[in-house]
């Protein structure tokens, strides 16, 4: 899943998962990448763990999230890896974020000026804010344009889940 801030990333993720979940019964994952803030800050204990030289810091709070923290020689690919043969029994692992990988993605954008910039060979759909907004619009350049809320099989069929 990529696309600009706004774009409708979020929505899109959240609305697949419960339907994902609510049809298969999927156990999903989601990895994000957060371009604008630090997850952790300096001066933290897991910031300090992991500059201390620790490989990996996970954190729980009293809620009971927890987060992963990795040195920085661990990249995406290596973490995608971990995250498939480790301890988590996954269906589907839906990542956010990150261009460079080469995963068939969604593209999600607010208008149709935002899209030649963004698109690639691994684009297989285009959603987001478009949606909403240009409802006569069902395909760009052979890729179709979909809502996850009325073309759910529309999805599921491009994504072979």
């Amino acid at each position: 899943m990529i696309g600009y801030s706004g774009s409708g990333k979020t929505y899109f993720i959240e609305n697949a998962i419960e339907k994902l979940k609510r049809k298969f019964h999927f156990e999903i994952g989601v990895i994000k990448n957060v371009h604008e803030h630090p997850v952790d800050s300096e001066g933290k204990d897991s910031y300090r763990y992991v500059k201390a030289g620790a490989n990996l810091s996970i954190i729980r709070n009293k809620f009971h999230d927890v987060a992963f923290f990795f040195t920085k020689e661990m990249d995406i690919q290596g973490f995608i890896n971990w995250i498939i043969q480790g301890p988590f029994e996954l269906d589907l692992l839906l990542i956010e974020g990150f261009r460079d990988l080469s995963y068939p993605s969604i593209l999600c954008v607010q208008n149709t000026k935002n899209i030649q910039t963004q698109l690639s060979q691994n684009v297989k759909m285009i959603s987001g804010r478009i949606t909403s907004l240009s409802k006569t619009l069902d395909n760009y350049l052979k890729i179709p344009v979909i809502d996850i809320n009325t073309d759910f099989e529309v999805f599921v069929k491009i994504f072979n889940l």
